[in-house]
């Protein structure tokens, strides 16, 4: 399925004021924020799970993540798990954000299909950019094993004083962080690895162009484990178009996302992974994972979430 424009769902949302220490906001610098967060499941309805096995998060709990976006203080946000702009407007207010959903979201309000619930999308910081234009990338929804549509990509290209960037945000197939793509043994390997082409074409597409990119994400790959070998790292990394070269954040360090309790996984899965144009612009000092004060993790329900916001900071 090839790359289609959409109509642009955008609705206000999210980040106030409060930043990392020692940082002042991303406009008086003329750098910018991005971020990827994996939200678990996030629903729009207090008090009921999104899905089977999922957290009904309390009033409470929406004020301990609004507590993070605030932490973040990002500009972009690049969001996974979230079940369309009803339950991101919980985290990000709409006097701070604007909303980029995926498609799929309004297909799925459209049509009454039955789906896994859970949408890409941006939250982008009102104000910093003199505009931006949002288009889905269905490729990347191919069918499970079982039927089921995976996510799609939510692409937007931001700009600012005659200057371009394209950031997609992607989710994944779970269940095959490390396992073989060229010779899959269980379902979700064999779905993660029909994902590979799309995901290239859009990659090479991308390569092509004038445009500095970035994809931001839950890949659900531990690329750290076999580095250039990892059977999507190369497949994407793979210096085709000539001079392509790809880099990610983290790379070869360990997540420190809820370290110290049954659900710490050294080895990330969620990266910010930049072109060459893209990584030239990238202050890589400034790179942090937002973690979980001891007082608001709860390991049973895994909230805030399973997975902690990844950000850095980008001249433009």
């Amino acid at each position: 399925m090839p790359i289609r424009y959409a109509s642009l769902l955008c609705i206000g949302i999210v980040a106030l004021s409060m930043g990392w220490v020692g940082t002042t906001p991303a406009a008086a610098e003329e750098t910018i924020r991005v971020a990827t967060w994996n939200i678990a499941n996030l629903h729009h309805v207090v008090g009921e799970p999104l899905r089977a096995g999922a957290a009904a998060r309390s009033e409470e709990d929406y004020a301990v993540l609004r507590k993070y976006a605030r932490r973040m203080n990002a500009d972009i946000v690049a969001l996974q798990e979230v079940n369309g702009p009803r339950a991101a407007r919980l985290v990000f207010p709409a006097e701070e954000y604007n909303l980029f959903f995926s498609g799929r979201y309004a297909d799925d309000l459209a049509t009454g299909r039955e789906s896994d619930r859970i949408y890409t999308g941006f939250a982008v910081r009102r104000g910093i950019f003199d505009g931006i234009t949002k288009r889905d990338v269905p490729s990347l929804g191919v069918q499970h094993t079982d039927g089921r549509p995976l996510r799609w990509g939510t692409e937007i290209m931001v700009e600012r004083d005659g200057r371009r960037m394209r950031l997609l945000s992607v989710h994944l197939k779970s269940g095959c962080a490390q396992g073989s793509l060229e010779n899959p043994t269980n379902n979700e390997c064999v779905t993660l690895a029909a994902q590979r082409a799309p995901l290239e074409q859009w990659i090479d597409e991308a390569a092509r162009g004038t445009v500095p990119f970035a994809l931001l994400g839950d890949f659900n790959r531990r690329f750290d484990r076999f580095g250039q070998g990892d059977h999507l790292w190369s497949e994407i990394d793979d210096g085709d178009p000539t001079g392509l070269d790809l880099w990610r954040l983290p790379s070869g360090g360990e997540s420190d996302c809820w370290r110290g309790t049954s659900r710490h996984f050294p080895q990330p899965i969620d990266f910010l992974v930049f072109d060459d144009r893209a990584w030239q612009r990238v202050v890589q000092p400034t790179f942090r994972e937002i973690t979980w004060d001891s007082e608001d993790q709860d390991v049973a329900r895994a909230t805030p979430s399973d997975h902690c916001p990844k950000a850095v900071e980008m001249r433009f």
